[in-house]
């Protein structure tokens, strides 16, 4: 029988071995505070756990499915929800170990069942982040400057499987918001309109006037009714075959343009290249209607400050152009940095947003406000590093690079406070004419098949 099980405030009772004191929320906004660490439990059975594996036995690639488990959310207990392993890059390094991160569908198997009104939510396992707080701290930062982003919080995950884990502490996991129905009705106040996830599309390719062309590049993730559809298609055209001066007159009737400038202002100064300036996705657009206009949304931030294994070196993430951050090849990008309008209000963005929530005092302070909040479960985290996490906000004294913690290879990333550092002198000087900055290029993949990869 599928029951949620909805616990009176200060009670505590034992569900399925696992001890549950609930807690009063209200409203999702209660949930999602990026300094709150969450008790989470999750419990699913042996058979549950091996079927959560990917068919192809390699992870990067591949499919993950979902397998229905129990889960306790901030008190509330849940039983039969969707439960799947997400991730590429951070599903590959935490292969030999029980911290994945996870998706959480509460309504897969058991129909209007929610959370706070929330029917998905993302667990990030912050594997490939010795700080910790990378994921938090960008979308602080996205809210900060009002535009529409996933809310935030963290959670310390124990995991049951019967016969072979008793509650163990996975560690400290970033809980995420997920961009779908209840995320575009809170922001947009519909969610009727046509939201993508593109990936791989640096370009923004017209692909003709059949629909079914644009759902590989774009990947519909709502029903894309004609109307709706068409408009992609005359935006895309636009993007891509439109001569100069029509560009230039119908491209705000496409897309917020003001919106934009900050949003790619904020991608430049956090050198967040896993993104649509290199690598074509990590991004939603969503059209609330037909004759509207495209609204960029961030997506899978945790390769911010200049932390994309694959965008080069620190030191060039560290000295991205903020004249020409994108790669070329990025369309919509390039012809948009030809209209002066467009380049002033990206200039206005960026030197507004690096004299406020970025200027070193504000960031040092969301930092260090992040900190206290996770380091207690950090301590007790045994697959991160206590002294790395340390040293991405002071200087530790001997500090000594370990090669694993528990076991486990800690993979590191730039430091965040020699980040900061060094990201302000690099804008600073290029500012002042004094340096180029670094323009990031995009690798081609082979011609041939298309590679598959795990849904996000």
């Amino acid at each position: 029988m599928n029951i949620r099980f909805k616990l009176l405030a200060g009670l505590v009772c034992l569900w399925g071995g696992v001890t549950v004191e609930a807690v009063s929320l209200k409203t999702a906004d209660e949930f999602f505070q990026d300094t709150k660490v969450w008790d989470m439990a999750l419990t699913v059975s042996p058979e549950n756990y091996t079927a959560l594996e990917p068919g192809n036995g390699k992870g990067f690639g591949g499919d993950f499915e979902y397998v229905r488990a129990n889960v306790i959310l901030a008190g509330e207990a849940f039983e039969n929800v969707g439960l799947r392993y997400k991730g590429n890059s951070s599903f590959s390094t935490a292969r030999g170990i029980p911290k994945k991160s996870f998706k959480i569908d509460l309504n897969r198997f058991v129909k209007r069942q929610k959370f706070l009104g929330l029917t998905k939510l993302n667990l990030n396992n912050n594997v490939l982040d010795p700080s910790q707080i990378r994921e938090a701290l960008a979308y602080r930062l996205w809210r900060k400057l009002e535009l529409p982003g996933s809310r935030t919080a963290f959670a310390r995950v124990t995991l049951t499987v019967p016969g072979r884990h008793d509650k163990k502490l996975l560690g400290l996991y970033v809980v995420v918001e997920q961009v779908n129905g209840p995320f575009l009705k809170e922001r947009f106040g519909t969610d009727k309109g046509l939201l993508l996830k593109p990936e791989r599309s640096l370009s923004m390719p017209y692909l003709g006037e059949a629909f079914a062309e644009y759902e590989r590049v774009y990947v519909p993730k709502s029903d894309a009714k004609p109307r709706l559809a068409r408009r992609l298609m005359e935006f895309t055209r636009l993007v891509s075959q439109a001569e100069d001066a029509a560009f230039a007159t119908e491209i705000g009737g496409f897309v917020h343009l003001g919106q934009l400038a900050r949003f790619t202002a904020v991608h430049t100064v956090l050198s967040h290249l896993d993104s649509f300036l290199l690598r074509g996705h990590n991004y939603y657009l969503y059209l609330p209607k037909a004759d509207g206009r495209f609204v960029f949304l961030p997506w899978d931030v945790n390769s911010t400050f200049a932390s994309h294994r694959s965008a080069g070196r620190p030191e060039q993430q560290f000295d991205l152009s903020v004249k020409q951050p994108f790669a070329k090849g990025q369309r919509l990008l390039e012809r948009l940095m030809k209209l002066k309008s467009f380049r002033e209000s990206y200039g206005t963005e960026l030197k507004k947003l690096v004299g406020t929530h970025f200027s070193r005092e504000a960031i040092g302070r969301d930092m260090a406000e992040l900190r206290k909040a996770v380091e207690p479960t950090v301590r007790e985290d045994e697959y991160s590093d206590h002294r790395e996490f340390l040293n991405n906000f002071e200087i530790q004294k001997n500090f000594i690079l370990s090669e694993s913690s528990g076991g486990f290879r800690v993979v590191r990333k730039p430091l965040l406070r020699e980040f900061i550092t060094k990201r302000h002198e690099s804008i600073a000087a290029q500012l002042a004419g004094e340096r180029k900055g670094y323009t990031p290029g995009s690798r081609r993949r082979p011609s041939g098949r298309v590679e598959r990869r795990p849904r996000l």
